[in-house]
């Protein structure tokens, strides 16, 4: 009994992240990639992020990516024309977004780079994204385990996530059939295991369709559940910490103001998705609904 009295003290810390399940804004568990090829970043980008010229505070360098991400801005169109055609100089052999796709896997495997550096490589890969902008419609892409690798605005989330290695735990998340085998048809889930929660893992979980407006979005919805179970496919039975059946109802769980109760649903965008199977890149946000979470950024890899 006191050992699970303790999981369910962790259970509602967790618990107080509304979707993502997000670390600090570095990289998760250290894996080695292999880099198509090798250079150094380019501080002096015209991303909005560059390091350079007015100093940009964490929010800022995040607003202003996701700006360039959903505008499509002038600037950075400018920008991507002239690094396509440095690129084009130094080695037309290798398609630009593989170049782009390299840049952002060194600089989270290096734990050595900015939360702008990041955000600024995201910024470049986001455009060849490979599902034309329809990531949500594509039900086979989507369907599987996917590791976090990478996140930001991690303050929006569980102080669990925050802990050093080897405390803090690895989080995943499921979508599709893999998740509908976990949690129930027509859902997604985020899991937390290892670090302090050793062999047990937390699952939460919710409803989720594909925005009538926007292929690109997934729009969750309730009942939110809170669970503690085991691994992904372990069999163990899950044990319902929490449910909530409204928005509401689950921010005010997570201490969330009234402005964040009364707010929208969430809609949680995927602005780029490969269709590689195994190993693919999936970069996502949420943008729109808990304004303690918005603008909160993923970068995940299938397992």
């Amino acid at each position: 009994m006191r050992n699970l009295s303790r999981l369910v003290v962790l259970a509602a810390l967790i618990a107080r992240g509304a979707l993502g399940l997000s670390s600090s804004s570095h990289r998760e568990h250290p894996q080695q990639h292999k880099a198509q090829q090798q250079f150094q970043y380019d501080t002096h980008s015209s991303s909005p992020c560059s390091t350079t010229g007015t100093h940009l505070s964490r929010r800022s360098c995040l607003t202003a990516a996701l700006g360039g991400f959903l505008t499509g801005t002038v600037a950075l169109t400018l920008g991507d024309e002239q690094n396509r055609a440095v690129f084009a100089v130094d080695d037309d052999s290798n398609p630009i977004d593989d170049i782009y796709r390299s840049q952002l896997l060194n600089l989270i495997d290096s734990n050595k780079a900015t939360e702008g550096d990041i955000l600024t490589a995201i910024e470049k890969l986001v455009p060849y994204d490979p599902s034309k902008k329809a990531a949500a419609t594509l039900e086979d892409e989507l369907d599987g385990e996917w590791k976090l690798l990478w996140s930001a605005k991690a303050e929006a989330f569980s102080p669990l996530l925050k802990l050093p290695p080897p405390l803090k735990p690895i989080s995943y998340q499921y979508l599709g059939k893999t998740a509908a085998g976990e949690v129930g048809s027509g859902r997604i889930a985020q899991g937390l295991t290892g670090g302090v929660l050793c062999m047990s893992q937390l699952w939460l979980s919710s409803g989720s369709k594909v925005a009538p407006d926007d292929p690109s979005i997934l729009e969750i919805f309730p009942p939110f559940r809170l669970e503690l179970g085991g691994r992904y496919q372990s069999g163990t039975s899950k044990k319902l910490l929490v449910e909530a059946g409204s928005d509401a109802e689950f921010r005010k769980l997570n201490a969330r103001t009234a402005e964040a109760q009364a707010a929208p649903k969430n809609r949680y965008q995927q602005l780029y998705l490969e269709r590689n199977g195994k190993g693919s890149l999936r970069i996502s946000t949420i943008a729109d609904g808990d304004p303690a979470i918005v603008g909160a950024i993923f970068v995940h890899e299938k397992l």
